[in-house]
Formats: C-alpha cells, sequence, structure tokens
C-alpha cells in the first residue's frame, strides 16, 4: 500500500503547522529551514516517540507513528518551540 507522509517545517523558531493529524502508519518528515540548530524531541520519550538530532539548516527527520495518541513535541534546545501530532484511526 502507499506510505502517507506529512510535512512539518522548521522556519523561523516555529513548527509549521504547529499542530498536524495524521492517520495511523503516517511517516511525519520534520525539516529545518532555520539557519540555527533545532531538534523533534517528544515532551514524553517513554515508548514510540521521536527523538532526533540536532538538524543543521537543510537537515530533514522522520518519523512513523505507529499508535493513536496526541504525541505533544518540542525543540530541546529552544523549549519555546512546540508542536503537537494528533495519530488516528
Amino acid at each position: 500500500g502507499l506510505t502517507a507522509t506529512s510535512s512539518v517545517s522548521i522556519t523561523e523558531s516555529a513548527f509549521s503547522p504547529a499542530s498536524i493529524t495524521v492517520k495511523v502508519g503516517t511517516t511525519v518528515t520534520w525539516t529545518n529551514n532555520d539557519d540555527m540548530v533545532h531538534t523533534v524531541t517528544a515532551d514524553n520519550l517513554v515508548g514510540d516517540a521521536p527523538s532526533s538530532s540536532a538538524l543543521a539548516k537543510g537537515g530533514t527527520y522522520s518519523f512513523t507513528y505507529s499508535e493513536v495518541g496526541t504525541y505533544k513535541y518540542h525543540c530541546a534546545i529552544h523549549p519555546s518551540m512546540t508542536g503537537t501530532v494528533v495519530v488516528t484511526e
């Protein structure tokens, strides 16, 4: 089957869009468009959760969500940068 993908850009120290809703099995890809380094780090790192290395400008990170739920995340370097991925059936 086709793999669903969804994109989030990191621009001007913000995740855009800040909240996305995807179906189970979707791969979300974040792309850093800023000159500064950012991360994609789950608020709750228990279990199946995104945790990227530091992304330089142009860097990407992908994570596939395999369970229904609401997943909040942030940039470990800039904690005011937050985002949410809502995963539905």
